[in-house]
């Protein structure tokens, strides 16, 4: 009887957690994709530990290559953060991360997390 009672409890304790999970807001991917551009054939982007040129580089990504978005971008002027995403076209976004001093956070098989001049990015 007693372990019954507590295969009872344990599925009852599953269920409930499930459904706990269930009721939990659901949010979107973090990422969307990107692809570099504005980068000669023989050249690279680099990708930055922080926002700024004199971050120390933690992996590269080529021309044409794809990189995942984080939305998340910087004046590094002006130290204002925002975010890029949302409904608008990649042209809308894109004229945001163009912007001088403005770095967006990345992510790359090979680097991880980093950020990149906005500029060299293309949102999808």
């Amino acid at each position: 009887m007693m372990k019954r009672r507590a295969a009872i409890r344990l599925g009852l304790a599953g269920l409930l957690a499930g459904s706990l999970a269930l009721a939990a807001p659901v949010s979107a991917s973090a990422f969307w994709p990107g692809t570099v551009i504005k980068v000669a054939y023989n050249d690279v982007l680099n990708l930055r530990k922080w926002p700024g040129s004199s971050s120390r580089i933690i992996g590269i990504a080529g021309p044409g290559q794809r990189v995942s978005l984080t939305g998340r971008c910087k004046d590094i002027k002006t130290n204002q953060s925002f975010q890029i995403d949302g409904p608008q076209s990649a042209k809308q976004k894109y004229a945001w991360m163009k912007r001088a001093n403005v770095w967006c956070q990345v992510m790359t098989d090979s680097a991880g997390l980093g950020w990149a001049r906005g500029s060299f990015i293309w949102p999808e």
